[in-house]
């Protein structure tokens, strides 16, 4: 079997590099896997520089949602697929910045098994609370938490999640004492707290304001240096005394061995794309900054990710076998 598969990716090979030498690539449609719900922020991005992409490169680029296990399972599929430019990865910090540090069996390696196209662009996350819990603002809330040790909670979109992770860096720092409720998603994380039934949550700022305008939650603060255009008269966790400046990102990636020239039309169409002015107003209204990066630079940016995340994780002590 193994021989089998083997034969039918060097054939898929060499049928690429007659349509590269031809001039001809991609001659059918792409796969773009979203290691992630439909519907979700990850999703909309994705399907957002799908289309751009889909003009540049002449072909269809097709999403395909492949959730689970922390985004493990997409990151899989990529992983082992045929490197032959018609399958990417929409890689995540979960996929390759923090399953590698808090899961002792995975299937691909993170640093290896990819390689990187380019960047889409980065998120910032919001602390929202419940609008009904005594606290007016972030120095209430921390307050109002240690006081009560243990006596709260938080949501996240699954264990080993940037949402989690992002939340227990803000609780070392500040030195509270908070449960971990993870959820199936930000959709229902981001309605129990709503609801009344969880405290807390590390939400992407999108979706923090979203919600806050009919007044369901409270946001008290944002995880970047600087305060974001979009919700200006939210102050920054750092400037309110608690240093933590985190987000997330999209990066898309092939899987390793892709041939050269693939990996260059490839970037140089998400680079055309992102560099639309209607396509980057469109992240920008969905919460991302856009980037605009070679597959170096993106590669760079996943290894220091990588360190980065990982040394979080690993004084969180989050471990998801």
């Amino acid at each position: 079997m193994k021989s089998i598969r083997n034969c039918v990716a060097a054939l898929a090979l060499v049928l690429a590099s007659q349509a590269w030498a031809q001039g001809k690539f991609p001659d059918h449609p792409v796969r773009l896997v979203v290691a992630f719900t439909a519907g979700g922020n990850a999703d909309i991005v994705a399907r957002t520089v799908a289309q751009g992409m889909s003009e540049q490169l002449g072909q269809p680029v097709v999403i395909e949602n492949k959730p689970g296990a922390n985004a493990m399972i997409g990151a899989e599929a990529v992983a082992r697929a045929p490197a032959d430019g018609y399958t990417l990865l929409q890689a995540t910090a979960e996929t390759h910045a923090i399953n590698p540090h808090i899961y002792k069996r995975i299937s691909y390696d993170a640093l290896k098994d990819f390689i990187a196209v380019g960047a889409i662009g980065s998120f910032p996350f919001a602390l929202v609370i419940n609008p009904k819990l005594p606290a007016k603002n972030l120095a209430e809330f921390v307050d109002y938490a240690k006081k009560n040790p243990g006596k709260l909670n938080f949501s996240s979109w699954g264990v080993g999640s940037t949402s989690q992770i992002a939340f227990e860096q803000f609780k070392q720092t500040t030195g509270i004492d908070m449960v971990h409720v993870p959820f199936q998603g930000a959709a229902p994380a981001v309605a129990a707290v709503a609801a009344g039934q969880v405290d807390a949550f590390m939400v992407p700022l999108t979706v923090a304001m979203a919600q806050a305008q009919g007044g369901r939650v409270k946001v008290v603060g944002v995880t970047t240096a600087k305060r974001v255009g979009s919700a200006a008269d939210v102050p920054t966790l750092s400037e309110q005394g608690v240093p933590v400046v985190i987000g997330g990102w999209h990066v898309l990636v092939v899987p390793k061995n892709t041939p050269r020239e693939a990996v260059g039309r490839l970037s140089e169409a998400l680079s055309a794309t992102i560099q639309g002015a209607a396509m980057r107003e469109s992240l920008i209204k969905l919460g991302i900054e856009p980037a605009n990066s070679s597959p170096g630079e993106a590669q760079k940016m996943l290894l220091e990710e990588w360190q980065r995340w990982g040394k979080i994780a690993a004084s969180a002590g989050i471990s998801a076998d």
